[in-house]
């Protein structure tokens, strides 16, 4: 039977390991990586639906993938399970300052899409809003999604190791099929000098009042975010900056930015800061290609990377593509031993 790899155990890697082994439930599938949750940037992330910082990513895959993600937390949401999969109903406003703030292409995804009228806007922190709109979405927590998708896997039988992969043709002379989802190692493994760190810094805070998320869409807009035991102020998205502790001026400007929409969360309880480096590329990728050195067997080498901020809103289509990625190879690879 083929032999099966994935590199990365983040939110891509992990749903992308799911995923392959519905298609191939005798397999065998391990996922190598260094980080596992709690420690990926999967699980810091605020998590709620909805496409951010995908660069030039076509339009049409976008909206695929997303669907197909949103339809999984939908799902998910209506299951006995969902609370615990970390999986919220919201409503939620994204706002901009921009006159050009168009309709998005997936306002038919979303439940109850609506413009702002300007009073609504208004009241939402900057005089500068200009346009806006109200849906009702889902946050899907990675801290809570991973651990039970890592626990999923290994009860199918699904293989481990913690380790850090230096070199994909290494891995490619021990497997058949090897899928790379390891974001942004990307561009040293690959290497692919166009992924670049998006540096996102967030404020937890206790604040169960606030039952609703504001997302303002101007660079240099603020986010408010519910998740189940906390929530989620923000935020920053320093293109090429690798800084994982924590700015003061990020801090403040959070805290004043956040503070003007909702000015409760002034003295809400503080809970923790964080800061994680989003996997950004011009746009995603999720190709395959066969890989073959003279005098060594080929192998199939599948890309899943390059999410942006919307490894959380894109992750289950992503993984399904991928998934039908690895069944064409391994019929490649079983028409190559015939």
């Amino acid at each position: 039977m083929v032999k099966i790899v994935i590199v990365g155990c983040g939110i891509n890697g992990l749903s992308s390991a799911i995923r392959i082994q519905d298609e191939f439930p005798a397999a065998e599938i391990t996922i190598i990586s260094d980080k596992f949750t709690p420690e990926t940037t999967s699980d810091g992330a605020a998590g709620i639906w909805g496409p951010y910082l995908l660069g030039t990513t076509p339009a049409n895959d976008v909206y695929r993938w997303s669907k197909e993600t949103h339809n999984f937390l939908r799902d998910t949401w209506k299951s006995p399970e969902g609370g615990l999969m970390g999986v919220s109903m919201l409503p939620c406003f994204r706002v901009s300052s921009d006159d050009d703030f168009a309709v998005p292409d997936w306002s038919d995804v979303v439940y109850g899409f609506r413009s702002l009228t300007q009073q609504e806007l208004q009241k939402l922190g900057k005089p500068s809003l200009k346009k806006g709109y109200g849906f009702v979405t889902f946050t899907c927590e990675g801290r809570k999604l991973l651990p039970y998708l890592l626990n999923k896997f290994k009860m199918r039988g699904g293989q481990i190791l913690k380790a850090k992969v230096q070199d994909l043709h290494t891995l490619g002379k021990a497997y058949d099929i090897v899928v790379n989802c390891t974001g942004l190692a990307a561009r040293d493994l690959v290497p692919d000098e166009t992924v670049q760190p998006k540096r996102g810094q967030i404020i937890r805070v206790n604040s169960p009042d606030i039952k609703w998320a504001i997302l303002n869409d101007d660079d240099d807009g603020n986010y408010i975010i519910p998740n189940q035991d906390s929530v989620v102020l923000g935020g920053t998205h320093q293109e090429g900056d690798w800084n994982c502790t924590t700015y003061q001026e990020d801090t403040t400007f959070i805290k004043t930015g956040c503070a003007a929409i909702i000015p409760s969360v002034q003295d809400a309880p503080l809970i923790r800061e964080w800061v994680g480096l989003r996997p950004g590329r011009p746009s995603v990728r999720l190709d395959m290609e066969v890989i073959q050195h003279p005098g060594e067997k080929p192998w199939f080498l599948c890309s899943n990377y390059g999410h942006g901020g919307s490894g959380l809103t894109l992750f289950w289509g992503c993984a399904k593509d991928t998934a039908d990625l690895v069944k064409t190879a391994t019929q490649m690879y079983m028409q190559s031993k015939l």
